[in-house]
């Protein structure tokens, strides 16, 4: 496996494979002592924060925007950013047009530089739905998308002194380009400042060098050029480090000349084993290089060569994915200080926080609790962020039981976790999805949390049928935060005839015969389609013995066989069909397919290093998590549909929007759900359980009810439904959005508030504008209705169905017989089900 292709698997698995965390272990010992504690700073009011400078004398410059106009506002501090003092900044101005600008800093010496251009006055296009042209209002009426032609902007460079006079800067980028691609170059570059004066922007053709000029004269002083793009650039006293993205490379300032790549930096943050990739900042030091990643803020000392992790994201704002660093630097003092996004900020969106070295204090809190899953799940680590920063004396450790890169095996990580457990010195908090909650509940590892859930449910926070469907017995032993259930998309005739696993696959071979359409919007391998149909029609694989049903399971074979089939075909059909589209595209390359995926793809790209095998173990993991429970997105059904149906869950309020946007323009349309006999199951997501053996199993509690009422699944709605009712309620709030300063349009017609419009466009000039619709009384009360009807909790044997799918594939490639197939099921899965 080349170079690349080993980044695309560790860049596609980052969301699903595990990683482990810099953090202290519960050893018992007296803690060390010392560790960066966050201030936060009055931001300037009605200022969105961007950027923060090294000036002259300990002085710091803040540039950001005002939140009214979005025009650009600057400022300085003489007491290290615990107050401001505005700095007018007048932009260069051209009668009929609007003044934007790319980019502003601060010159050590206080001057401010302009990156800008003019440009008309921006005019919304008309509203609605728009087929064919999107119309944009001119002086002459509406013109079509045809005869709007879009100019690329002239790039223009000023400065500002500290008296607010403004010079217009003769500076041209463009002759960094290539001379075969004058024209080709981005014409806007990204400059950065450095502390003695200078000023380094990126140029070329392919963005792929940096410039360094005078910042008082703007003589070119150094030229210096990547092997391609460069990913950043930043500046660490007399020293450019470019990282690109394999290589950290330095060089020397003061005469242009490389000094050679930073290896021991590049083992740390980017070489092959890497779990987390790093954002270096700009922050001023002579000699640090400061980076973060998930995990934290770290320092790479360039003198020693060493790496060391400064700030723990556990008990820090660099864990909080609702915020996102935009500034960062070093004070004289040895603090930091930095500028954040923060969504949390409804007035600003910005933090401006100092961290500050307090030696006096635990480099951990006393308190220690752990939180295991077998996978990483970005929705628990900002739930445990948000947990850490309402309980300040209490440190959340994420432990992760799968390590990308380290040879470690589920089998390895379940042994090691059920160790751990069964010697009392397991994880406070296991989040179970991947794992069998089942055999914990039969031996008595599991804390019955009824005594947290049912008072959740009496106060109607939670849903009552999702907690009921984890009762037994009166005790509660798991609970998810999140859910889908199952539902199939697509034409009201088509979806209604389905009921069962053989509707569903007379319905895909009947609309193979009547479309040159893809059927379902997801590609399925044979793998990948077992993994889609498993909860629905694989709960009767095993008999009430757990030995295989081999009636059932043969059955589930020959039907899946046909669909899988009947796919196959229309894929190669869809693709062909497309492949002679593109070829009308101008430009068009005969040499590249865009057929479907073979086996001879991977082996072209594998090498010594990694085996077919470890290839498609590497892509199962991925599969797994994506094809049980995929996502129905409505919203690509709203303007050029390639296919006919969408198997899976919604993802949640947001992309429920979608589903009443796409119903009220296209009433062919509609979803239905879909049972299993006379269960309406749901797939529970982020299921919680505690460690009947903890230590700490009232603080384990807490969390839990954190991690309920946090439930981050609802910013990034791609696990479906909060289970806690006031999430799902609030959500849906027309008034709440008015009351947080929306304005919201009400459309008759459809009898829905308008949330926005998307805007679509295609290679072939097609393009729509679709008006995004609330949804509204109606649509909630079917949604509310549908999820309360459901009744069942959906379970997966990931060990059975994974075996399953190997040999349905074998079964399917028609390498081995039906019979050779369920036998090899029964074989190798005999003593696993034994036990």
């Amino acid at each position: 496996m080349g170079t690349s292709l080993k980044k695309m698997l560790s860049i596609l698995l980052a969301s699903t494979l595990a990683l482990g965390i810099v953090g202290c272990s519960k050893d018992g010992g007296k803690s060390s002592m010392g560790r960066y504690v966050e201030e936060r700073y009055e931001v300037p009011e009605g200022v969105e924060v961007q950027t923060l400078s090294l000036l002259e004398n300990d002085k710091i410059g803040m540039i950001g925007y005002s939140t009214e106009d979005w025009k650009p506002v600057a400022f300085i501090s003489e007491d290290g950013g615990k107050t401001w003092t505005e700095n007018s900044i007048e932009l260069p101005k051209e009668e009929g047009k609007e003044t934007y600008t790319n980019n502003i800093g601060y010159l050590s010496n206080g001057t401010i530089l302009l990156s800008y251009y003019f440009q008309e006055p921006f005019t919304e296009m008309e509203e609605g739905l728009i087929d064919d042209s999107v119309a944009v209002e001119g002086e002459e009426g509406v013109i079509s998308e045809e005869e709007f032609i879009y100019e690329e902007p002239e790039y223009k460079y000023a400065t500002v002194d500290i008296d607010g006079n403004l010079t217009d800067i003769d500076l041209d980028l463009s002759i960094y380009n290539d001379d075969d691609s004058m024209e080709m170059g981005m014409g806007y570059s990204n400059f950065k400042c450095d502390s003695n004066g200078d000023v380094f922007f990126t140029a070329g053709s392919n963005n792929e060098k940096v410039v360094q000029f005078d910042g008082e004269t703007f003589e070119e002083k150094n030229i210096y050029e990547a092997d391609e793009w460069i990913n950043d650039f930043f500046l660490v006293g007399d020293s450019l480090v470019i990282y690109e993205f394999d290589s950290i490379v330095e060089y020397d300032t003061t005469n242009g000349k490389e000094k050679g790549n930073l290896e021991a930096l590049e083992k740390e943050t980017i070489s092959e084993n890497t779990n987390y990739y790093p954002t270096f900042l700009n922050s001023g030091s002579k000699d640090k290089i400061y980076y973060y990643t998930t995990l934290g803020l770290y320092e790479y000392d360039m003198k020693s060569e060493k790496v060391n992790q400064l700030v723990d994201s556990a008990i820090s704002s660099f864990g909080d994915s609702e915020m996102y660093i935009t500034s960062f630097i070093e004070k004289s003092n040895g603090e930091f200080l930095t500028t954040f996004s923060d969504f949390s900020n409804a007035e600003s969106g910005s933090a401006i926080i100092n961290f500050a070295y307090d030696a006096n204090i635990p480099s951990v809190p006393e308190n220690q609790l752990v939180v295991y899953s077998l996978l990483e799940n970005y929705s628990i680590r900002q739930a445990i962020s948000s947990y850490s920063k309402e309980h300040p004396d209490t440190y959340v450790k994420y432990e992760i039981g799968l390590n990308y890169g380290d040879g470690t095996t589920q089998s390895d990580a379940l042994k090691t976790l059920n160790t751990e457990i069964m010697a009392g010195n397991g994880p406070d908090v296991i989040i179970l999805d991947g794992l069998s909650a089942e055999s914990y509940i039969e031996k008595g590892l599991l804390e019955d949390i009824s005594d947290v859930i049912n008072p959740l449910v009496e106060d109607g926070t939670i849903f009552k049928n999702i907690a009921d469907a984890y009762t037994n017995d009166g005790k509660i032993y798991q609970i998810p935060t999140s859910f889908k259930y199952p539902i199939l998309l697509g034409n009201k005739e088509d979806i209604d005839s389905v009921s069962d696993l053989d509707s569903l696959v007379e319905l895909t071979k009947k609309l193979s015969t009547q479309s040159e359409k893809r059927i379902f919007d997801n590609y399925f391998n044979a793998s990948s389609l077992v993994y889609s149909l498993y909860y629905l029609y694989g709960n009767d694989w095993l008999n009430e013995d757990d030995t295989i049903n081999e009636d059932a399971l043969s059955n589930f074979f020959e039907k899946s066989n046909e669909m899988y089939s009947v796919l196959q075909a229309n894929e190669e059909a869809y693709m062909a069909i497309m492949e002679d589209k593109y070829s009308q595209l101008e430009g068009y390359d005969e040499g590249v397919s865009i057929g479907v995926d073979t086996e001879e793809y991977i082996d072209e790209e594998l090498d010594e290093e990694y085996s077919e095998e470890d290839y498609e173990d590497l892509y199962a993991v991925y599969d797994l998590q994506y094809y049980l429970n995929p996502s129905v997105y409505a919203d690509s059904f709203l303007f050029e549909r390639s296919s006919l149906l969408s198997l899976g869950g919604i993802a949640g309020t947001y992309d429920y929007g979608s589903m009443v946007t796409l119903l009220n323009n296209s009433p062919e349309m509609d979803y239905k759900v879909l049972t299993r006999g006379e269960e309406n199951i749901f797939i529970p997501s982020n299921l919680i359980g505690i460690n009947a053996k903890g230590k700490n199993k009232e603080q384990a509690k807490e969390i839990l009810i954190s991690l309920i009422n946090t439930n981050s699944s609802e910013m990034y709605s791609n696990e479906g439904f909060s289970i806690n009712a006031n999430t799902f309620k609030n959500a849906f709030s027309t008034e709440k959005m008015k009351e947080e300063g929306y304005e919201l349009e009400f459309d008759e017609a459809t009898n829905h508030y308008i949330q926005g419009t998307w805007g679509w466009g295609d290679e072939f000039g097609n393009s729509k504008e679709v008006t995004i619709l609330l949804p509204n009384d109606e649509d909630v009360n079917r949604l509310k209705g549908e999820i309360e009807s459901l009744n069942v909790a959906a379970t997966v044997n990931t060990v059975l169905l994974t075996e399953v799918a190997k040999q349905f594939n074998s079964y399917a490639q028609g390498e081995i017989s039906l019979e050779e197939a369920i036998n090899t099921v029964v074989d190798n899965l005999d003593l696993y089900l034994s036990e």
